[in-house]
């Protein structure tokens, strides 16, 4: 970014130029966090515009990295991110705003999470239901080590279909008793989830009368505080859980589950953060959220604006033509192979 372009950014976003550490989103007054939010999603708009990357994943996860940065201390914390390519803000955060605009550009920042581009990040992947595995492995290493760093895994519900996954939560219990494991759920991958996990996340959060309780037992707890409270509520809270979403799958494989919560929710979700760090067992936190959150293009065609090249920041429309994916040629030849050969499914 040069200099003229980096004093525009200061006059129309001073509070996100501002911020060259994650020690200055903690020294932010909350009700400035709002706004902080609106110039992150503004500047991602404004910068994929010109070079393309994954829009929607970003704009989803601003909250929750505002909050991750609130409460937690990288480097000396770990955040993992499954895939990774919703960690531009993590970027931006950490030192890098400046040269955000040469993101997936020749020389410029990569498209990922990675470890040799700066200290803040921990683990770099590129691929789906990585991140429980590797984060369960440096929780591992941190209790051998003796030391007392979190390490907090930031997955996607698409992770969840993953088996690696599932294998990490099966030894967490086991292995170690400080983890934490954010369950982004905003109902895609790359396209709509389908299947048995989909759906089951569907029926935890779609199940109105667990949802009016659940939203009863926050408030409760917000007025009341204290240990005794906070464990009432828990304990009314698993009961209801158990009655109306039979066998919760997380709890059985030995993951303490909270949720779900709101996750543009900032004050929520830093004290829900706060509140994590001090209990001594696996925990889940299943959060809601919209991707594409704050741009109307994206939130009409998430699937779109995914991951996608060039587009208009004022209208969400792509350059037409251009050469072809690999995946779109790939696909087009598979179909025209199935229509002439019915033993193709």
């Amino acid at each position: 970014m040069t200099k003229s372009a980096s004093s525009k950014t200061a006059e129309i976003h001073p509070l996100l130029q501002g911020i060259r550490s994650p020690a200055d989103i903690k020294a932010l007054r909350e009700q400035d966090l709002p706004l902080l939010a609106q110039e992150v999603r503004d500047e991602l708009v404004s910068v994929l515009s010109k070079t393309g990357g994954h829009l929607g994943p970003n704009l989803g996860v601003v909250e929750l990295t505002i909050a991750l940065h609130r409460v937690f201390e990288t480097p000396r914390d770990k955040f993992v991110f499954d895939v990774s390519h919703q960690g531009y803000v993590h970027k931006m955060f950490t030192g890098r705003l400046d040269r955000i605009g040469t993101m997936r550009q020749y020389g410029g920042l990569n498209g990922f999470l990675l470890r040799a581009e700066c200290e803040h990040d921990c683990y770099g992947a590129g691929h789906a239901g990585t991140a429980l595995s590797a984060g369960l492995g440096m929780a591992v290493g941190r209790d051998l080590r003796g030391t007392d760093e979190h390490v907090v895994v930031v997955a996607g519900d698409a992770a969840f279909t993953c088996g690696i996954s599932y294998e990490a939560m099966n030894n967490a219990k086991s292995q170690t008793k400080k983890f934490i494991v954010v369950l982004n759920d905003n109902e895609w991958s790359i396209a709509k989830n389908v299947g048995a996990i989909a759906s089951y996340l569907n029926n935890i959060v779609a199940n109105p009368t667990y949802a009016g309780l659940h939203d009863k037992a926050r408030r409760f707890i917000e007025a009341i505080a204290g240990k005794s409270a906070v464990h009432f509520a828990h304990k009314v809270e698993e009961g209801v859980k158990n009655l109306l979403v039979p066998s919760v799958i997380f709890e059985e494989l030995g993951m303490r589950y909270y949720g779900p919560i709101d996750g543009h929710d900032i004050p929520l979700l830093t004290k829900t953060f706060e509140f994590l760090k001090t209990q001594d067992e696996p925990v889940i936190l299943h959060i809601l959220t919209k991707k594409g959150k704050g741009y109307e293009p994206a939130i009409a065609k998430p699937d779109k604006f995914h991951g996608l090249g060039k587009f208009a920041a004022d209208t969400g429309e792509t350059a037409p033509g251009g050469s072809p994916t690999y995946s779109e040629l790939l696909g087009k030849t598979l179909a025209t192979f199935a229509d002439s050969n019915k033993k193709l499914v």
